[in-house]
């Protein structure tokens, strides 16, 4: 019921960011180019092939410093295929598509419940689903339709798992064909369920039945069909590459090890102590929360440890390879941007181990010094993730709410500014954006919303801090940042990561503009020129700027004339 309460507050949210891309794929809109992007694969939006990005680049969906290489495509076709029926019985209803949301994050809990309690006592069963169900981390999952994926594909891993344990354990052959079942369909809905094989592979370990060789046929099935799987995602295209928010650990070791080192201290410290991860997207909270990460997880084992005398031989046990497929699995899902999305399937292994925390701390209160120290431990804890739940996702809600209002504010600037009869005619030059959000989706919710398109919408900058703009020839401009830098931010290094780091002298040509680096330091771009393929007061060129939370024209100044500051300050 809690679960249901806090979940129906984000039918609330609406349609957000990524969601446009696929209310527009299943609308048939017309496409400013031809889109990776198809009904029942609506989660491949970057391909990785070259000519394919410089399209993208051309119309503006891409940025001009975009990485030919960049690849963004997961295999999702059962959870595009979910956005397919909501289309055909919602349209554009947002509340429809959160209520279907709802009904998988239900289902996902009953079946949590139904594996506590199979591995655990009723009593820490129910405590743990219930940890499970209210986790403040989960709001940003079920708040964002497109993040629906994560839900379905870990409710069938947990549907897996559970029948994996009944083939096991009691030698049902049915549900090893059941549990191979699930495990596809949970694979068929997102890469999520990859994150649940730790689990799998810690219970074999400390408890499945049988020798040593046995625990590994008990893997074997699971891994013919992820043998099968890999093949089948790599031979069709998909993956990750050329940009900093998803890292391969197979394709880019070294660049996941690097990324790991800032994003699996901040999801432990959102695991254990429920601190808001989603900071580390700003570079400067990196080093705090690696603080809070490591005193998080010496918090909780301290805490482990002081309840380890009072538990049963199969409770130890359990709670061994729940801990540790728990740890693994915010290895992997760091894999992802950093964010409290990422904590769905390591959270069912702290439900399990706070639940043991929280029913031993009680049952041993007031005994020793030490009964004492873990429940006053365990008091901490019970705040931070039960009284604590109920406005952590009333804040998520809150701030998807406030997102969505922020695009539509900056659909109406952009259409006060825009004149849609002279846009068929016309490349719009965006000069600056108040943010790297509305730099990037602002046209794809233009293009969405079945809006008339311009022949190309550019943005040149997604930098914050204030630009200076000089005019340099007839059809030239260059823009400098006095202090800042290009590429510094994770929405500009969703297009091309610091592992491809620009140089003074690279060129992009998109096709009517010509664009290049003229001065970097150790942080990254500080100036770039853009040549037009026409003078800049052509009208085939509408130039507009942010400015004051409004989307203003800008006109060009004269040549040999004083630069002219463009700032964006912030939009809300």
């Amino acid at each position: 019921m809690a679960a249901a309460l806090l979940g129906a507050m984000t039918l609330h949210a609406g349609f957000m960011f990524d969601d446009y891309v696929w209310l527009g794929i299943w609308d048939r809109v017309p496409q400013p180019a031809p889109l990776a992007n198809t009904p029942f694969d609506v989660y491949r939006t970057a391909t990785g092939v070259a000519e394919h990005t410089h399209r993208m680049s051309e119309s503006g969906i891409f940025p001009w410093w975009v990485e030919p290489t960049v690849k963004l495509a997961f295999f999702r076709p059962l959870s595009s295929a979910l956005f397919g029926l909501d289309h055909a019985l919602f349209g554009r209803d947002s509340v429809g598509y959160h209520a279907h949301s709802l009904l998988w994050y239900v289902g996902l809990v009953m079946l949590a419940g139904l594996l506590f309690r199979r591995v655990l006592p009723a009593a820490v069963a129910a405590l743990a689903m219930f940890l499970f169900a209210i986790n403040g981390s989960h709001a940003a999952v079920l708040g964002w339709l497109s993040y629906r994926a994560l839900m379905v594909s870990t409710l069938f891993g947990v549907l897996g798992f559970w029948l994996h344990l009944e083939w096991r354990e009691r030698q049902r052959k049915g549900a090893l064909v059941g549990s191979l079942v699930a495990f596809a369909l949970g694979l068929a809905s997102a890469e999520t369920m990859l994150i649940l094989i730790p689990y799998v592979i810690a219970y074999e370990v400390f408890a499945g039945p049988g020798k040593a060789a046995d625990k590994l046929k008990g893997l074997l099935p699971l891994g013919v069909l992820l043998a099968g799987y890999f093949a089948l995602y790599k031979s069709l295209g998909y993956g990750a590459a050329g940009q900093d928010t998803h890292v391969d650990p197979l394709g880019a070791p070294g660049a996941w090890v690097s990324a790991m080192i800032s994003r699996v201290p901040a999801a432990i410290a959102g695991l254990t102590l429920s601190a808001p991860s989603d900071y580390i997207m700003d570079a400067s909270y990196v080093p705090v929360f690696t603080l809070i990460g490591a005193a998080g997880l010496a918090f909780f084992a301290l805490l482990v440890w002081g309840v380890w005398p009072r538990l049963e031989g199969d409770e130890r046990r359990t709670l061994k390879w729940m801990l540790t497929g728990s740890f693994v699995a915010t290895f992997l899902a760091s894999s992802a941007l950093a964010g409290t999305r990422t904590l769905l399937v390591p959270s069912l292994g702290l439900a399990v181990g706070l639940a043991m925390v929280l029913r031993a701390a009680w049952r041993g209160r007031a005994r020793s010094f030490r009964a004492g120290a873990v429940l006053a431990g365990a008091a901490v804890m019970f705040l931070l993730h039960v009284v604590a739940a109920p406005y952590v996702w009333w804040q998520t809600v809150n701030v998807y709410t406030q997102m969505d209002a922020m695009m539509n504010r900056a659909q109406a600037r952009y259409g006060e500014a825009l004149d849609v009869k002279a846009l068929p005619n016309q490349r719009v030059v965006v000069l600056n954006a108040p943010s790297g959000v509305i730099g990037i989706y602002s046209s794809v919710q233009w293009w969405s919303l079945g809006k008339t398109l311009p022949k190309a919408w550019w943005v040149l900058s997604y930098a914050m801090e204030p630009q200076q703009v000089t005019r340099t020839g007839p059809n030239s401009l260059e823009l400098s940042l006095p202090k800042g830098h290009l590429l510094t931010t994770i929405e500009e290094r969703v297009y091309r990561g610091s592992r491809y780091p620009l140089a003074v002298g690279d060129t992009f040509d998109v096709k009517g503009m010509k664009v290049r680096v003229e001065d970097v330091d150790a942080e990254g771009p500080k100036r770039v020129s853009f040549t037009f393929d026409v003078p800049l007061e052509d009208p085939s060129l509408k130039f507009v700027e942010w400015k004051n939370k409004k989307v203003l024209p800008w006109t060009p100044p004269a040549l040999n004339a004083a630069p002219v500051v463009v700032d964006a300050h912030t939009f809300q």
